[in-house]
């Protein structure tokens, strides 16, 4: 699959830390932008996001694909705003000096990369930047 967004981010922490923080439901609240997500982590469980953007309500759904301790999780994404488009979404955890490295990538499930997916890959990757960057501040408190 060619991935419609890429983003990367060393934290300054141990892999553990960043993993307790990267699943459990306060720490995705902190990164997820103030959404809730419920989820178990269970290998094709559900994984559901709800909150608000811009004042709007919304309600996003997919299902677990992996989970690995402290090494890799991904998940399917439906988003209310777009809901014929599913998602693959991908967190990899690398030990790099003086951290962790995170890294998100975004990818259609179909494996396929349109026009539009181009078109938009800097917001995606804006949007993953700031989700990592609050992922960072999460872990850090």
């Amino acid at each position: 699959m060619a991935a419609t967004a890429q983003v990367s981010r060393v934290i300054p922490a141990e892999r553990t830390q960043v993993w307790e923080t990267l699943t459990s439901r306060e720490g995705m609240k902190a990164y997820m932008m103030g959404a809730d997500v419920e989820t178990d982590w269970s290998v094709g469980g559900p994984i559901t996001m709800h909150g608000k953007v811009g004042g709007k309500a919304f309600e996003d759904h997919g299902e677990v694909r992996s989970f690995l301790p402290e090494r890799r999780l991904s998940y399917t994404h439906v988003s209310s705003a777009a809901p014929d488009n599913t998602r693959l979404v991908t967190f990899e955890l690398c030990p790099r000096d003086g951290g962790t490295e995170v890294t998100v990538i975004q990818e259609n499930l179909n494996g396929r990369l349109g026009s539009s997916d181009v078109q938009h890959r800097a917001q995606y990757e804006k949007t993953w930047a700031k989700m990592l960057e609050g992922l960072e501040k999460a872990v850090a408190h």
